[in-house]
């Protein structure tokens, strides 16, 4: 198979004629396998890598997670032919206004919760990203009508760029937060918490001394790796995501399996890949799946034992963890990833993430461009003038509400960008 650029282009910044960068493109598995030694060159010049920076985590997807019908590219970018940048991008279909429209955007997945670029350090990052879209703007052989950079940290390298330099047709929509917990020492951690969490956990940590052959186990080389990841994804399908439950359980799922089993193999070399298991009574009681890249891990899956509720075994793992990297002192963050209501016990720092759209110049970019704020315009005054009222309609006295308890957890279609 051809592993050369599909596309190469130059782009020599308006503020700096001196600064040329190149844009070549690569696609799908041979691609990114061909870029491999660049792409670890730029994540070892990086100031702040997180782990959907890394080559382990495209490569797991490709393997593992990528459609056919979502073709999949990897722009390196080069300056003075040394490579500076790469930003990995699928091809998708999103609707504005009930109209079908051609989107690039950053490879995501249900389970691929944040996504960025990864950049060498430099002060020139915002004119990198204005030479990606030139670059995009001038091929002929991936049509697009919008660039969307999904699931982005605030202090990014894509979300820094944006900021960095004007960029026309530029909308940025904030869409959740990413918790994380500084490991410090427990006492004063737990000073924070509210008096009635903090009676909990002691409750918890007494019901757990009750138990025999109490042990937590951190595990990060294979093959005990392999076999932590057994025990995990039993214990994730133990409850309500399990067989007799909602059935989103990662062992009900080959291609999701595969997928955190690959993470596993790619990552345990660079030792960055650790599971995080609480035992108790012979058996697995929680767990936690995490990525560990400079000072921070990410905890990306937990699950826990539901029979064993009265001794918060989930609460208790995330206490111990975050003891034992303050008394290792190497990682100084527990990061969340997501921002689910129950990590508000923690009392956490958050980053904010959002959605960047970039449209293009052509008519039906333009297009999608006017429908996109015209619905933002439009759903800003239902929010401002008719959902309190409905609202109110739909909390009658007579008992007739229309809210069932889901929660909001029914999936929904992909509906607008």
């Amino acid at each position: 198979m051809n592993l050369t650029p599909t596309i190469t282009s130059e782009f020599t910044t308006v503020c700096d004629w001196s600064v040329k960068y190149q844009f070549e493109i690569f696609r799908g598995r041979a691609g990114l396998t061909s870029i491999r030694d660049d792409w670890n060159r730029i994540t070892q010049a990086s100031d702040k890598l997180r782990f959907f920076q890394c080559y382990e985590w495209y490569e797991s997807y490709l393997d593992n997670l990528s459609e056919s019908y979502s073709p999949v590219y990897f722009v390196l970018v080069r300056q003075q032919n040394s490579p500076v940048g790469v930003i990995p991008l699928m091809q998708s279909t999103r609707k504005i206004g009930g109209l079908k429209f051609r989107s690039l955007e950053l490879i995501n997945h249900s389970h691929m919760p944040l996504s960025d670029g990864v950049f060498a350090q430099s002060d020139s990052d915002g004119a990198i990203l204005q030479g990606l879209i030139r670059s995009l703007q001038r091929q002929s052989e991936i049509k697009w009508d919008l660039l969307i950079f999904t699931n982005l940290l605030e202090d990014g390298c894509i979300k820094r760029a944006l900021e960095a330099a004007p960029i026309p047709r530029l909308i940025s929509v904030t869409r959740a937060r990413c918790n994380y917990i500084p490991c410090i020492p427990f006492d004063e951690l737990s000073n924070k918490f509210s008096k009635n969490f903090r009676g909990n956990l002691r409750k918890a940590r007494n019901k757990l001394t009750n138990l025999s052959g109490v042990e937590c186990v951190s595990v990060r080389q294979q093959p005990h790796l392999g076999q932590a990841l057994d025990e995990f994804l039993e214990v994730e399908a133990s409850g309500w995501k399990g067989a007799v439950g909602e059935r989103t359980a990662i062992n009900l799922d080959v291609r999701l399996k595969n997928f955190y089993r690959s993470l596993c193999e790619t990552f345990a070399p660079i030792d960055a890949c650790e599971i995080n298991l609480l035992k108790a009574d012979g058996r697995c009681l929680a767990g936690q799946f995490c990525l560990v890249i400079g000072d921070t891990s990410y905890i990306l899956k937990i699950g826990y034992d539901e029979s064993y509720v009265q001794v918060a075994p989930g609460n208790m793992l995330l206490e111990y963890s975050l003891q034992r990297y303050w008394r290792e002192g190497s990682v100084k963050y527990l990061n969340l990833v997501t921002d689910t209501p129950w990590h508000a016990n923690w009392n956490p720092l958050s980053y904010t993430v959002s959605n960047a759209y970039v449209f293009n110049s052509t008519t039906t970019g333009l297009a999608a461009f006017t429908l996109f704020r015209l619905r933002n315009y439009l759903r800003g005054k239902y929010r401002a003038r008719l959902k309190p009222l409905v609202d109110r309609l739909r909390n009658v006295p007579n008992g007739h509400s229309r809210n069932n308890g889901s929660g909001g957890n029914k999936s929904a279609p992909r509906e607008d960008a």
